[in-house]
């Protein structure tokens, strides 16, 4: 299983993959997930507060690359959680932040914003997905935490 760890200001962001076993054999282990999914919204927030703020020319390749890295990181937790708006919401932005990584200088106040906008959205997504749970994310296919 290979981690990604990425530096940078202070910002590590792992992702790995994750290890799925039967319905019903670890449902905390999703509890897990949902934590990861947390940890890498919060990521996400403090890389778009500090590197994104409302010019365009502010964004830089490192800050372009954490959000990407906590946003697969999102996505991952996300999936395994059994948050499919969320999910889906991740892959949505992953192509706005293709755009960014493949070339900085197409950067615009607009997609600037739309990181910043992404981070509550996807904050209230993950409150009803874990509100309609009543806390708890173990549905379906229980995916275990790498490590």
């Amino acid at each position: 299983m290979g981690n990604m760890h990425y530096l940078d200001a202070g910002y590590r962001v792992e992702a790995a993959t994750p290890v799925c076993t039967e319905p019903g054999q670890d449902l905390a282990a999703s509890e897990d997930w949902v934590a990861g999914a947390m940890d890498a919204l919060d990521v996400i927030s403090t890389v778009a507060s500090n590197h994104c703020i409302s010019h365009s020319n502010t964004l830089t390749q490192d800050g372009i690359m954490a959000y990407a890295l906590a946003l697969m990181r999102l996505r991952e937790c996300a999936s395994a959680a059994g948050f499919e708006r969320l999910t889906n919401a991740c892959d949505a932005m992953a192509v706005t932040v293709a755009r960014l990584i493949e070339d900085k200088n197409c950067a615009s106040r607009e997609k600037c914003e739309a990181l910043k906008r992404f981070v509550a959205h996807a904050r209230a997504m993950f409150q009803m997905a874990t509100g309609a749970r009543g806390g708890s994310a173990g549905a379906g296919v229980a995916c275990l935490p790498p490590g």
